[in-house]
């Protein structure tokens, strides 16, 4: 019997309305099992409407320290004189980590305020894992929360919980693919897996938004594939969501 456990996780929850419904579809009709909200978007608390009819999908936090504006008023750290977030060098030069933590917790609270049962925290471009105080930040509160987190290495086993491997290479052109991800899912090791996606729909949003749009439509094509989900079934593998690390060994 294998005894490996699958997370599907969909980043950017909530950046348009394309990319909510997206997820949505390839959970309710794919592999995805989990999804990371952004909460400082003109989308965020309306595309969170209609997840209490998907009661098997996770919701975590997709921390954002470089889009937008902040939540919180007072990290100026962060931003620049117009009030938006920092990007690139600026950010990583300017950051304190007092400043990620109030944000990040303001950020947090909210998505409680919304009703959301908070199953995680990863990161928008995975800045807590490039900002050496952002990654202390992120440990820190997800001690206080309880909450797993995502993470490329072990170093931050001893403290929160993660997956045991996680898949960041289902992305782009060359690797969005049918074969690329069912290569991954035979390939599963025992422990749990996290594998990153991003599915949407078009709309007028997306381009603005981000270059990577189109292809997210090939990522939601391929998550709903039924030989995937015959994959899943044949290897024995179990679809959890980070839900189901806390009570975890």
């Amino acid at each position: 019997m294998n005894s490996s456990k699958l997370i599907v996780n969909a980043d950017d929850f909530g950046l348009t309305p394309g990319v909510s419904a997206g997820i949505l579809y390839a959970h309710q009709h794919g592999i995805l099992t989990s999804t990371t909200a952004m909460v400082n978007t003109e989308f965020s608390k309306e595309s969170l409407k209609d997840v209490n009819r998907f009661p098997n999908l996770g919701i975590g936090l997709h921390f954002v320290l470089d889009a937008g504006k902040p939540v919180s008023s007072s990290v100026s750290s962060l931003t620049d004189t117009k009030g938006n977030f920092l990007k690139g060098r600026s950010l990583i030069e300017s950051a304190k980590k007092s400043d990620i933590k109030e944000e990040l917790v303001s950020q947090l609270e909210l998505l409680y305020k919304w009703g959301i049962d908070t199953t995680h925290i990863d990161s928008h471009h995975h800045l807590h894992l490039h900002i050496p105080c952002a990654l202390e930040a992120i440990v820190e509160v997800a001690e206080v929360y309880k909450l797993p987190i995502r993470s490329f290495s072990d170093s931050v086993l001893e403290f929160v919980p993660t997956s045991d491997y996680f898949r960041y290479d289902f992305y782009g052109d060359d690797n969005v693919t049918s074969d690329y991800l069912e290569r991954i899912l035979s390939d599963l090791q025992p422990g749990v897996t996290e594998i990153m996606c991003h599915p949407a729909f078009l709309d007028p949003w997306l381009s603005k938004k981000s270059s990577y749009n189109f292809t997210r439509t090939k990522e939601l094509g391929i998550l709903v594939n039924s030989r995937l989900r015959n994959l899943v079934e044949k290897h024995s593998v179990d679809l959890i969501h980070f839900g189901g690390l806390v009570n975890e060994p």
